[in-house]
Parts: structure tokens; sequence; C-alpha cells
């Protein structure tokens, strides 16, 4: 006797409801990718840039004290052109990415907001992407895994009869 692998009436409407949540979260992380990038690109296009030192970096993590060792933010010092000192953190865990590259009391480069110099970033790609990137591969994975799913799904059950 043969395993039955259809898909149920059951299966389907449960299903595709579930799919179509996933393709909305798909969306939205795309569209929170593309508000991540234009926010860069006004920075980057409207931003003065300016050499920043690394102070330190600080452990960033939720909840407990085991996790909170995974993640080292760095703090960075600048100053504006009017001489204002600004200290900023930065946006990505940079444990692996400039950890290995630059030491606290390095220098980095930072592109700042004049308007607010408190919006600044550090100008590497990880700072610079990560976030739009990841939102963006995420979010087309959300948007393409169900519709993919549900093919396999109907394909396999159209086989099986």
């Amino acid at each position: 006797m043969g395993k039955d692998t259809g898909l149920s009436k059951k299966d389907m409407l449960v299903g595709i409801p579930a799919a179509l949540v996933f393709v909305i979260i798909g969306f939205v992380l795309v569209y929170v990718g593309f508000y991540f990038y234009n926010d860069i690109r006004e920075t980057r296009s409207k931003g003065i840039k300016t050499e920043g030192t690394i102070v330190r970096y600080e452990r960033r993590g939720p909840g407990t004290s085991n996790l909170r060792d995974m993640f080292a933010v760095p703090i960075v010092r600048f100053y504006t052109k009017s001489g204002q000192e600004v200290i900023v953190e930065g946006k990505v865990d940079n444990t692996s990415v400039l950890q290995n590259l630059c030491e606290a009391g390095e220098q980095v480069e930072i592109i700042y907001d004049p308007a607010n110099p408190q919006h600044a970033i550090i100008n590497t790609f990880a700072e610079l992407w990560f976030a739009p990137l990841l939102a963006w591969l995420v979010g087309t994975g959300f948007i393409l895994g169900p519709p993919f799913t549900i093919w396999r799904a109907v394909k396999q059950q159209n086989q099986s009869r």
C-alpha cells in the first residue's frame, strides 16, 4: 500500500493563507531594505566625510549574559566641521568584519548628516550594506519560497496520481 503524498483540502486551506502571510512579510522586508538603502544613499549624497577614531568595541546582545558576548559594535568619536565632538555607535556587529581590520584607536571614515551629526555611518561595506542586503535576501526568500513550495507539492500530487 503506497503512502498518500497528495494535498488534502484541509492542507490547502491552511497552507495557502500561511503562504500569503509569508509573502506579505517578504514584501515588507524588501520595503524595509529599500528604506535602509534610501537612508544610506541620502546620507552619502548629502553627508560630510570626516575621519573618526574607534574608541572601543562594546558587547551587545539580547537577554542573557552568555549571548551578550556575541556582538561587538564599534564606538567611534569624530568632530564636525564646527568642532563639535560626536560619539556614535556602529550599526552592525563588527566582531569579524571591522574589528579584524581596525583596532581601537584606529581611524575610520565617517559620513555624517550636517543637520544631525548623530546620524552618522562608518563608511565600510558592512556598515553601509549589511542591513539592506539582509532584508532583501530574507524578503526575497519569503516571497519566492511559499509559491515554490506549493508548486512542488502540487507537482508531486499530480505525479503520484
